[in-house]
């Protein structure tokens, strides 16, 4: 660590060095952490008539904090997940230089000790589908055209990989592994890769897509016009199409199938850990969130239960298209 002379450099080291070069952390995380430091440096000056040239490591202190997440709360409304996050960004920096001089150590042990926000009466909302409402989705895409067989291995890839919408757009062909133990690498938040394992099913059909469609190892596995990889907003149009002509009554989005994944996954018992690694979540934490709401949807539905048969729509709908294949792509076990 170095012995900085001023909080103004070790901030730049901090962002410049330290997040971009060590932590190798997106370019939102990053700017996200210098719009918590924006803002703080600003309530210093406006409200701890703090001139900009002397601020220094002793206003980096637990009181100051403390002001300002209350100022942050009061005066900007923001909500508890910001809160904490701007906490975080602090947080991030005072683990950074906590081996800066003696006189200053007290304070920075101080700040991490301040405890994150919770809101235990919040109702955490996650859009999913059911594996019938999946299937229903599924069955609306018609295979008939290159178009259409595009947009089914697209989505089946995108559940079964459980993968964010723009690691989807950055899958190259030499990304697949297509062999005994299929699996596709993504690369996402945090400029980080991971290897996620993908169903027989899954691999079987993009082996076919990738014959239809006579890619290379190099090329991307979905392109847009002019031959260029896809966009998130292309395969937002494509979501949204299909939303549609579904006729769900749920609010689809890309996310949507990242989120049903990991429900499915807890549905089918399978530990949290793993179920981490896939969605390549750095905390466990997050994704207990889906534990906590496959719990809640039980009870609801336990509370609904004499009601649930009125619920079922009496008619018949047909799965004959493709339903083996959906049928082995929603076997987890």
């Amino acid at each position: 660590m170095k012995n900085y002379k001023s909080f103004a450099e070790a901030l730049s080291y901090f962002f410049n060095d330290y997040l971009t070069i060590q932590k190798n952390l997106s370019n939102h995380t990053i700017k996200s952490y210098k719009t918590t430091f924006r803002m703080f440096v600003k309530y210093l000056i406006d409200y701890k008539n703090i001139k900009l040239e002397k601020i220094s490591f002793a206003d980096i202190n637990r009181k100051n904090v403390m002001d300002f997440l209350k100022h942050m709360e009061t005066k900007f409304k923001i909500t508890i997940k910001t809160r904490n996050q701007r906490l975080a960004a602090i947080k991030s920096f005072c683990r950074y230089v906590s081996h800066e001089p003696i006189e200053y150590l007290n304070n920075i042990s101080q700040i991490l000790e301040i405890a994150f926000k919770g809101d235990d009466n919040k109702v955490v909302v996650i859009d999913y589908l059911t594996k019938e409402e999946l299937t229903i989705y599924l069955n609306t895409i018609s295979t008939n055209n290159r178009k259409g067989i595009r947009d089914y291995t697209l989505i089946n890839l995108m559940y079964d990989s459980a993968a964010r919408v723009e690691e989807m757009t950055n899958i190259k062909v030499n990304d697949l592994n297509l062999g005994d133990n299929p699996s596709v690498m993504l690369y996402g938040k945090g400029k980080k890769y991971r290897t996620v394992p993908i169903c027989n099913s899954t691999r079987d059909l993009l082996i076919k897509y990738i014959e239809l469609f006579k890619l290379n190892n190099f090329e991307y596995l979905f392109m847009g016009n002019k031959h260029s990889k896809c966009s998130t907003k292309m395969i937002s149009h494509i979501v949204n199409k299909y939303a549609e002509i579904s006729r769900i009554n749920k609010n689809i989005h890309p996310h949507v199938f990242r989120h049903t994944r990991a429900m499915h996954m807890i549905e089918a018992d399978i530990p949290l850990v793993y179920i981490r690694d896939i969605l390549g979540h750095k905390e466990i934490s997050t994704t207990e969130i889906y534990a906590k709401v496959n719990v809640e949807t039980k009870r609801k539905a336990l509370e609904n239960v004499y009601n649930i048969n009125n619920n079922f729509n009496n008619e018949t709908t047909s799965w004959n298209k493709n339903e083996e294949l959906i049928k082995s792509l929603l076997e987890l076990d």
